[in-house]
């Protein structure tokens, strides 16, 4: 009877060892792919920052000349 404990004893915990294996693969891999929500942020920030970038130096641009047009047209008489 002990010798039947024994047996069943091996077969229960090789099988509860596969079954652990087994659910803990999709946590181990979660684990893996998650990415530092700080590092995420900044790549998402740099890659804002790359895209507009242009866009806002003309912008800038655009500005500066539309202040020293306004000035050289306040110095032309009868300009209003």
């Amino acid at each position: 009877m002990n010798k039947r404990f024994a047996t069943l004893g091996n077969i229960v915990s090789g099988r509860s060892l596969a079954v652990l294996a087994a659910s803990a693969l999709p946590v181990m891999a979660f684990a893996q792919a998650a990415a530092d929500p700080f590092d995420a942020a900044i790549a998402t920030a740099t890659t804002k920052v790359a895209a507009y970038s242009a866009a806002l130096v003309t912008l800038a641009a655009v500005g500066v000349v539309f202040l020293i047009a306004i000035k050289y047209v306040k110095r032309i008489p009868r300009a209003s």
